[in-house]
């Protein structure tokens, strides 16, 4: 099932990670230069990822 076809869910889960202080610095300086707060901006990459990845598993199947 492809990730854009899913409906639109509420969020109501919460992942902590760690990450360095370079990391998390970069992150948010992308995260502001895309006008994002940095969670909004890793979720996108996330949603990105996931679609990237089901694509790959679809064309292998073929």
């Amino acid at each position: 099932m492809l990730l854009g076809a899913l409906p639109t869910m509420a969020k109501e889960k919460i992942i902590n990670i760690r990450v360095d202080a370079v990391l998390k610095k970069r992150v948010k300086e992308l995260a502001e230069d895309d006008g994002r707060s940095v969670s909004n901006w890793i979720l996108r990459l996330i949603k990105e990822q996931i679609k990237l990845s089901e694509q790959a598993q679809a064309k292998n199947k073929n």
